[in-house]
């Protein structure tokens, strides 16, 4: 597996209420690209974080909704995302995020 395809998988980390309240049990969300298996994503994870292990990780699919604005109506995009648990140091850059 090329190392620049490891680093095209992980999009960018999901910062939301409930993934901000995970970082403190060392969970970190990242959006996904829908072909990534858990294995690329640990991979990816370990190579541009390193110095941490990654435990485990656990994807979920998120499909597209319908979405109205007025009279337009549309679908939202839909998408993977990877929870990830580091054994470990935290991860610094996302903390603050």
């Amino acid at each position: 597996m090329s190392t620049e395809y490891l680093y095209q998988i992980i999009k960018r980390p999901l910062v939301s209420e409930k993934s901000t309240s995970q970082t403190s049990l060392q969970k970190y969300t990242f959006e996904v690209t829908k072909d990534a298996t858990k294995i690329d994503v640990k991979k990816a994870v370990e190579m541009l974080f390193p110095g941490r292990k990654v435990e485990t990780v656990r994807t979920v699919y998120m499909p597209s909704k319908e979405k109205r604005r007025g009279k337009k109506s549309g679908r939202t995009q839909s998408g993977k995302k990877a929870i990830v648990t580091i054994k470990g140091e935290p991860i610094e850059e996302l903390l603050g995020a």
